[in-house]
């Protein structure tokens, strides 16, 4: 089975099981929003707008035993190999990120990632879950207060406003070009932290504590 198919199967699962919530709520399944100041696509699994609250939802279908260590990376040991995957904290908290500036700051979604073959690696204080648990979490999930269904209309029409329509191959080709800018902007980072020049125009670069700026055009970054 390709990676696409087995995503597709997955993300499948999750929306049977979510099917199974009996209270008002609206699901909305491949959700693409985009951020309007890096041009940044995020295609979203599934946008849960229940009482509870609003959650993002990244489906994660991995075979074999999913591994988390304590420098944050994260592995999948299958036949006795471990293979590097990507953090599914990361790449949701850009969802999340992306759907709350959707919400124009009003609402703070809550991320959740489900590993539909029921392989999670237990992790405090975050919300990564196996299916079977999915229902449970929700339900209970701490809340302040429940939203009325006329709320959740509201939520949902929102998102779909800011919602687009982009192709998997568009968002593939996104993702490779932010990558790219990534990696230059860092290469850059480092030459200015390095020289104490600046890469645009070879000024003198000062540094203010954790902010970096040139004395002579506008190049500017500061570390995290």
């Amino acid at each position: 089975m390709s990676k696409a198919s087995r995503g597709a199967k997955g993300e499948n699962l999750v929306i049977e099981e979510l099917s199974k919530i009996e209270v008002y709520h609206h699901l909305l399944n491949n959700v693409t929003l985009v951020n309007s100041k890096s041009g940044m696509s995020h295609q979203i699994d599934h946008i849960l707008i229940h009482p509870h609250g609003v959650f993002v939802i990244e489906t994660k279908n991995y075979y074999g035993e999913i591994v988390y260590d304590e420098e944050g990376r994260w592995f999948k040991s299958l036949h006795g190999q471990r293979i590097r995957i990507t953090s599914p904290l990361l790449q949701n908290k850009s969802h999340e990120i992306a759907l709350y500036r959707a919400l124009k700051g009003q609402i703070k979604p809550i991320p959740v990632v489900v590993y539909v073959k029921n392989n999670a690696p237990y992790l405090p204080d975050e919300n990564v879950i196996n299916l079977k648990d999915l229902l449970f979490f929700i339900e209970c999930v701490p809340y302040d207060h429940e939203f009325s269904p006329l709320t959740m209309d509201k939520i949902k029409a929102a998102i779909e406003r800011e919602s687009v329509d982009v192709s998997l191959s568009e968002h593939v080709e996104n993702i490779r070009v932010m990558k790219e800018v990534r990696k230059e902007k860092e290469a850059e980072m480092a030459y200015a932290i390095e020289k104490r020049l600046c890469p645009w125009c070879g000024g003198k670069i000062i540094a203010q504590g954790d902010l970096f700026r040139c004395s002579n055009c506008r190049f500017h970054f500061k570390l995290r």
